[in-house]
């Protein structure tokens, strides 16, 4: 009952609300937490997705893991079969340590030629997760590639990142949810002044809540998929990603519960706790 209250509140806000299309609304996607996925499941993924009119995934994806290749052959042949829906890579520099760039050009030049590739400017997007201890790698990787480069570098902060700039070609920022008394994200606009013309990749996240050794706690989040998606409308970013599709982890998942994907010890929040009636407010919000 709550949630359909929250349901019909969101549309009846969304609907009076500018109807102006962002350029394109992407879901983060780790591809860490599907090995066992089959291309049945990258059907199921992308089709549910595009169904909650999300334009594409970033595969967040960490060296050194043996199915990556595989998963990601998956994903862009599913979304090459289906239509209609993006693919991007996001290397995550932290989840298994850095990238060798050799690796991060050899990664980008075997799916950038998909017809469900990304590409913003007719260039391939591609993204990170933090590795500002490697950006001496990216001029590089982009005169190797041809790649437009939107990283998340989110721990040097707006101020920092401008040092960097150069080298972006646009950001993505992770600083996505409020701090406590605020009820909404402040860093947006210094995020937004920082990158003067270049583009914008706002988080939008539904919560967050994560108990797992080393790692206990919970960010404000009471209303924070409203509050979040009326930031985006306010802001009108160029991109948008939703953290997350299938982070069961950190609990913000919006996706499908794929259980051999559960990290362990987050099975006892995420069994039985399917997330999937947040998809339906995205029509809404993603017209808006």
């Amino acid at each position: 009952m709550f949630l359909a209250h929250c349901l019909a509140v969101a549309m009846l806000a969304v609907a009076g609300a500018m109807q102006t299309h962002a350029k394109a609304v992407f879901a983060h996607f780790i591809v860490g937490n599907s090995a066992s996925s089959t291309p049945a499941d990258w059907n199921d993924d992308i089709n549910k997705a595009k169904a909650a009119g999300i334009d594409g995934f970033a595969l967040n994806i960490a060296p050194g893991v043996s199915y990556t290749n595989t998963q990601l052959t998956n994903a862009y042949q599913a979304a090459n079969a289906i239509g209609g829906f993006s693919l991007f890579l996001s290397f995550d520099y932290l989840a298994t340590g850095p990238w060798v760039a050799s690796d991060v050009i050899n990664t980008i030049e075997t799916y950038a030629g998909n017809p469900s590739q990304y590409r913003y400017n007719n260039q391939p997007l591609v993204s990170t997760f933090e590795g500002t201890n490697n950006i001496g790698d990216w001029p590089n990787i982009k005169a190797a590639t041809g790649c437009f480069f939107v990283p998340d570098w989110t721990s040097l902060g707006p101020a920092g990142f401008q040092n960097q700039a150069g080298t972006a070609d646009g950001a993505f920022s992770w600083d996505a949810w409020p701090q406590y008394p605020n009820a909404e994200v402040q860093s947006d606009q210094a995020w937004i002044s920082a990158l003067g013309s270049k583009p914008y990749m706002m988080g939008v996240p539904p919560w967050f809540y994560t108990n797992l050794p080393g790692k206990n706690w919970l960010w404000p989040s009471n209303d924070l998929w409203y509050n979040r998606w009326q930031q985006a409308i306010q802001y009108q970013p160029e991109l948008v990603e939703i953290i997350s599709w299938n982070d069961y982890g950190e609990s913000h998942y919006i996706g499908p519960i794929r259980s051999p994907g559960i990290p362990s010890g987050a099975a006892r929040y995420v069994d039985n706790m399917p997330h999937d009636d947040w998809r339906a407010f995205l029509p809404f919000y993603i017209a808006a």
